[in-house]
Parts: C-alpha cells; structure tokens; sequence
C-alpha cells in the first residue's frame, strides 16, 4: 500500500468546515447491521511507535480484537472500504495537508453511528474543537501519545462499547488500595476474601499486587509461587492450566496468587498484562480481590485502573487525610463504580483523629469501620488465621464491607 509523506502542522482546513459538513457522525444511535457480524474495534496508525502504544494500552480490554494497522490516512480508506464497518475505529489523521477534509472522506466510506477515536500532528485546541464539537469524533488526542492519555481518554469510551460483553462479563474485580503504608490494607484485604469466599461461598481469588515485599501469603501462611512475576512478564502464557498451577488453595473456595522476587529481579512488567491477568481470573472466579497496597507501582495503579470497584483504607491520621486526596485523582476505568468504598481502620487508636472529625475534612462517609484491636489482629495473623472468623468488631466490620460489593448479607454485620 502507498504510503503518504508526513506533513507536519497540517492544520490547513481546521478552521473552514463550512455548516453543511458538520457533524459527519453525528448519528448516536447506530443502524442495525446488516449482513457480517461488525467487529467491535480496528485502529490505524501511521507509525510503528504509536501502534505499538495503543496496542499494549489497548490488550487488556480487547484482548481477541484488538487489530492496530500501521498505515497512512490514503492506506485506512481503502481498508475501511472493502470491510463491514467496525463499532469503533481509530483513525490516524498525521500528515493530512487537509485533516477536516479527511475527515468528510472518511464518513463517505464507514456507516453512520460508528464510533470514530482519532489521533493526529495537529495540536490546535481550535482543531480538537472543530473535529469533537463539530463533526462527531468522540475524542482526539494529539501526538506524541502517553499511556496515561490514552487511559484517560479512550479506554472509558472502549470500556463501554459493549457493556453487555466486555464490562459486565465474569466475576467482580476488587482492589484494595491504602491511603498510607501501614493501614492494614493487606489485613483488610486477605480478611476481607477469607469472608467472601467462606461466609458467602463465593469463588474467590486473592491477588497479592506488591511483587517484592508482598504479606499477602504470608498472612495465609501460605507458599508464594513465581506465577504471578511469570504472568506479568509473559501474559500471554496465562490460560487454564497455567492458573491452575500457580494458585495456591487457601479454603475451599479461596485461591491465592502472590509472589516474592528478589530484590535484584526487577520483573519486566509489560503494560496490559494485569488486565489480561484478571481477565483470566474473573472468567474462573466470582470476585477478584487484589491488594494494590500503597507504593503505587505500575503494576498496583492498572489494578486500580481496571477494577470494577476500588476500595482505600485509611487509618485515622492526617497522612491518610492527605493522601486520600490524591488517590481520589487518580483516573477511573471504564466499568469502575463512581465512587471508591472508605475503610476506617484503627479507629479509636491512641492519639488518633474522631471517625467525625474525619468525614467532616473530608465531606465523605465511611463505608465500614473497623476499631483498633491490635492484639486480636496481631495473633490472629501469627498464626496464619483470619481476624474475620471471630465473632466481633473486626468481624462486623469486614462482613459490612462485604455486603457494600454485593457479596455478603447485612445481617452478618448488625
């Protein structure tokens, strides 16, 4: 296929669509199809770089559809011509001496309705508003790309291509996330899966996110496995068998999946292959609990990301006042709840703040509060037991927290 010489600053055109070409997918509601079954997703893009990028940004979410070719503008026409048109095409607009004529042309060859995300030179906000506002393109985003931008902008509108599919199909993916390091996110984690999976005899797997220094296992007194640095360095090897032999069995409806590197193996962690990862895990299990701790590393942020519902620990300081601030900014996936779930731990601790005091910074609620029993969590978890399986505070709390993922009944937690 020809390839078309890149032109840079080619915004020729941006300013002078007149109103009869406006609007070109304007169509909100796409016709039935008709014929060959549409695929949900094909992108273009000129160059190798942006391809690749969109690619691993793209993986977790269309793992068996997630088709980026590298050509030209000329090039995506005439694949897009001879094609039953995708639900969502992204289309690359780089070099184009006329980007809004281009953009008429490429109406003339997909049906009406379609879903168009589109990348490009031009870094004009007059351009992002002409193509946006006035012709129906959901979103542009200008090059160089960044993953932070591609996540913040296209995943929510390809997360919700087909909510019936891709964001409601499987169990429900949990991360649990704290505020600062010494919360007890990994308590109210390992604590919080125990009960699901044996209280409400739910299927449950228990994914450790800190690599190195993970207690996720530990506080099962449970072997680690180098399953979990082998899925994020090499996702593509996660199937059946593979989760069969690195999960760990816990209880009878709990597995666990956490390894423990060494300091000096830094695992070669491939952007996408958390995704991939729960996938796998949510196609076998009816919840995914996963600890996301609180280092933020990248493999714990795309646990965040793609969650369906995230849920922060806080201990009653102002460190955690602060810091929950900033995790509140962090972007949301596409099928994730609009609001995180708030855990108090520690409440009631020597020379901590009020529950009240608390909620009133911060104008949130909890969602559940779990007093400061250090020594029924301490010897609970030296032996390799759970706080949750004795009747009391901490029981209450976590059986609460529970019913808020739709897991558990309310009357547990009275």
């Amino acid at each position: 296929m020809p390839d078309t010489k890149s032109i840079t600053g080619g915004q020729a055109g941006a300013d002078t669509a007149s109103p009869q070409h406006t609007r070109a997918f304007a169509n909100p509601t796409p016709p039935k199809p008709i014929g060959p079954k549409r695929e949900r997703f094909v992108g273009f893009a000129r160059d190798e770089a942006s391809a690749s990028m969109l690619h691993d940004a793209l993986a977790a979410y269309l793992p068996n559809n997630n088709h980026i070719h590298v050509v030209d503008f000329r090039a995506c026409l005439a694949l897009l011509a001879s094609m039953t048109t995708p639900e969502t095409i992204l289309v690359d607009l780089s070099g184009e001496d006329q980007p809004i004529n281009a953009m008429l042309e490429l109406a003339e060859v997909v049906e009406t309705g379609t879903t168009v995300l589109a990348i490009g030179d031009i870094k004009s906000l007059n351009f992002y508003r002409t193509v946006t506002k006035g012709m129906g393109i959901r979103e542009y985003l200008a090059k160089p790309l960044s993953l932070k931008d591609i996540e913040r902008n296209f995943l929510p509108i390809i997360g919700k291509m087909d909510q019936d599919g891709m964001g409601l199909r499987g169990g429900r993916m949990v991360a649990i996330a704290g505020a600062r390091g010494g919360v007890g996110t990994s308590t109210i984690t390992t604590n919080l899966a125990w009960y699901i999976a044996t209280e409400t005899h739910r299927h449950t797997a228990l994914l450790d996110g800190e690599l190195h220094t993970g207690t996720v296992a530990l506080n099962m007194n449970l072997p680690c496995t180098a399953g979990l640095g082998t899925a994020l360095e090499s996702p593509e090897r996660v199937d059946h068998l593979f989760l069969e032999r690195s999960m760990v069995q816990a209880a009878e409806r709990l597995h666990i999946l956490a390894g423990q590197e060494t300091f000096d193996h830094n695992v070669d962690y491939r952007h996408g292959s958390a995704g991939m990862l729960t996938q796998a895990l949510r196609a076998r299990y009816n919840f995914v609990v996963a600890d996301a701790g609180a280092r933020s590393s990248p493999f714990a942020r795309d646990l965040m990301f793609i969650a369906q519902q995230r849920i922060i620990v806080l201990d009653p300081s102002m460190i955690s006042i602060r810091n929950l601030d900033r995790i509140l900014t962090l972007p949301s996936g596409p099928s994730q709840a609009q609001r995180p779930l708030l855990v108090l731990n520690h409440a009631g601790a020597p020379g901590g703040l009020s529950q009240t005091y608390m909620e009133q910074v911060t104008g949130l609620k909890f969602d559940a509060v779990i007093p400061d029993l250090p020594r029924i969590v301490a010897k609970t978890t030296q032996f390799g037991t759970q706080a949750a399986s004795l009747r009391g505070a901490f029981r209450n709390g976590i059986a609460k927290l529970a019913n808020a993922l739709g897991a558990a009944d309310i009357s547990d937690a009275a």
